[in-house]
């Protein structure tokens, strides 16, 4: 699916179907394998839509990177896990820009001391007005702590039915 335009008529269509945003660590984890290969397998098939920030193509292209130079996988499979990430993305997700979202990431970044990276997802989902779907454990812990955002990411392991 290409680069949508328009955010709200996404959230529109979100109200009458499950929609998940997912964040790289659970795409990274479907063609990358990890401890949450399967788990983040399962969570997923129970959502009809998914949506994810086009940012996600180079945070995937960084996790084959350091399968290759830092953790000496060979460069063939990563890069036919790198082709199947980005095909993923672009077949299956609504992807969008960071331009339409950045100044709502930023100013929720700097409200509570997130990342950028991880604020542009939160904003998606409160904007599409659901959840983060993450593998990163120590952000789902961070914002359980932070009473606005608590309960805005879902781990694999602890995802709704």
């Amino acid at each position: 699916m290409a680069i949508e335009g328009t955010i709200e008529r996404e959230a529109r269509s979100s109200a009458s179907s499950s929609t998940l945003v997912l964040d790289p660590s659970a795409i990274a984890s479907i063609f990358f394998p990890d401890r949450f290969e399967q788990l983040v397998a399962q969570t997923i098939r129970k959502y009809d839509n998914f949506s994810t920030m086009d940012i996600s193509y180079a945070e995937i292209g960084s996790v084959a990177w350091k399968s290759v130079v830092i953790f000496k996988q060979p460069i063939d499979p990563v890069n036919e896990a790198l082709r199947q990430a980005s095909e993923f993305i672009s077949d299956n997700c609504n992807v969008v820009s960071i331009k339409e979202i950045l100044n709502e990431a930023f100013q929720l970044g700097t409200k509570h001391k997130i990342q950028i990276y991880d604020t542009l997802f939160l904003s998606l989902a409160r904007r599409l007005r659901t959840k983060v779907l993450t593998t990163d454990e120590r952000l789902h812990n961070k914002l359980n702590g932070i009473k606005a955002l608590r309960g805005i990411t879902v781990l694999p392991s602890t995802s709704p039915a």
